[in-house]
């Protein structure tokens, strides 16, 4: 795979010694809304984003970021789209439903000017857990007076409009699913119908909208009919859970068969912090972050598998560093997509 990023501009950037500016990878927060390196050198800049906007189309290890925007009224750069690194290819915001105009404005610029594209995920185990919680809120009183089936139509309605009420530029098909090997008949029945709506939902949207794209992010080795899968540019495998970079390969391994055999495959891991429930997250058993090891594992094929992308969930907690915002972010791009020397 190439993975150089574009020669003229590491050279041209090393010329004018601006240490920041050596190479694509490098150059990873810059604040577009402060201008204060396009002062410096404006016509330099300018060119530097028109290579960043050139490198998406090249043949690189696909980055992906899923970004906490739940907060519309922000107190530090690490809950602005415009700091993000700049070579993260895609983000996934987790509150779509939901865009702020200062948002919206941050991703129109962020896409326009750096080539970035924005997406987030259609989960079909979110929207089962959420129908579940009705269930158990319910009253007699107060009944839940729709199945599953009707209230997965109902969400997939909705969250897939976001797409055009906001300018997303595609969306992520969240789905973990189960092995079915062992189901009893009622409950492989009711599985596969779910399965069944859920993507033929979705192909029916991607027919009517051939230029939004769409990536896959779960288990595919759990879905029946792998035919909508054929068409995502990348299979983004969960590997949030994984303990060290063996169960990465075991998990990613354990993905394959002759259905996805055309398919490029990714991996998906969590970027470092303390959840809701005091659980430590993104770490391996080892201690160390599972950030700080998915660049080695990706680079050296896992299991013969070429990897075609890397993600990292709740990338926002990797901003805060007194040396450099993301830089664990930053150091995984540099390693999967090295810059020419």
């Amino acid at each position: 795979m190439k993975r150089n990023i574009i020669k003229f501009l590491s050279f041209a950037l090393l010329l004018t010694g601006i240490s920041a500016f050596t190479a694509c990878t490098d150059v990873e927060a810059v604040d577009l809304v402060d201008p204060s390196i396009q002062g410096q050198n404006p016509e330099l800049y300018n060119k530097y984003l028109q290579n960043l906007r050139a490198y998406r189309a090249t043949d690189h290890v696909l980055v992906y970021a899923w970004f906490d925007n739940s907060n519309k009224t922000p107190n530090s750069r690490s809950e602005h789209f415009t700091d993000l690194p700049d070579s993260i290819d895609y983000v996934a915001v987790t509150n779509p439903e939901n865009i702020a105009d200062w948002e919206l404005q941050e991703m129109n610029t962020v896409r326009s000017q750096k080539g970035t594209k924005f997406i987030y995920n259609v989960d079909f185990d979110a929207i089962k857990a959420d129908y579940n919680a009705l269930l158990e809120v319910a009253t007699d009183d107060e009944p839940v007076n729709i199945d599953f089936m009707g209230y997965l139509i109902q969400e997939l309605e909705k969250q897939l409009s976001y797409v055009e009420k906001f300018n997303f530029d595609g969306v992520c098909i969240a789905y973990k699913g189960k092995s079915t090997l062992h189901m009893l008949p009622a409950a492989l029945k009711e599985y596969k119908a779910n399965e069944k709506t859920f993507f033929n939902i979705l192909s029916d949207w991607h027919s009517r909208q051939p230029n939004a794209l769409i990536t896959f992010f779960g288990n595919p080795a759990n879905v029946i009919d792998a035919t909508l899968l054929n068409d995502c540019n990348v299979l983004l495998v969960d590997g949030t859970s994984a303990s060290s970079a063996d169960a990465l390969t075991q998990t990613i391994v354990m993905c394959q068969n002759d259905d996805l055999a055309a398919a490029q495959f990714g991996m998906v891991i969590s970027s470092f912090y303390v959840d809701d429930e005091n659980q430590t997250i993104g770490y391996f058993a080892d201690g160390s972050f599972a950030l700080d090891n998915i660049a080695d594992w990706a680079t050296a094929n896992p299991g013969g598998i070429n990897i075609h992308a890397v993600g990292v969930v709740g990338v926002e907690n990797d901003y805060y560093n007194p040396q450099q915002a993301y830089s664990h972010t930053r150091a995984l791009i540099s390693a999967v997509n090295p810059p020419v020397k």
